[in-house]
């Protein structure tokens, strides 16, 4: 009879940790917090690094107004050999 308790108990205890480690919002407004702040970092998250200036233009091109949401950058700054470039740690 002890043993049945015990393993009762411990089902209980499992089941109740499993539920509690949920990452579910506990209310709707919560909810819709979460998915707008979301959406704002997937906004501003977008990131591009083009090696060559070609590259460079042609993605800025690309992206028109868009440009100002995202961060494009050139890897290489002006005047530097793309066959001499030596990349540092920062």
């Amino acid at each position: 009879m002890k043993k049945k308790w015990i393993r009762g108990l411990t089902a209980v205890l499992m089941t109740s940790l499993i539920v509690a480690c949920g990452n579910s919002p506990a209310t709707q407004q919560e909810a819709s917090d979460v998915e707008t702040e979301n959406k704002t970092k997937e906004a501003v998250a977008l990131s591009i690094v083009a090696t060559i200036f070609p590259e460079y233009d042609w993605v800025r091109e690309l992206l028109g107004e868009e440009v100002s949401h995202t961060d494009l950058t050139m890897l290489l700054d002006n005047g530097v050999d793309l066959h001499s470039y030596q990349p540092t740690v920062e």
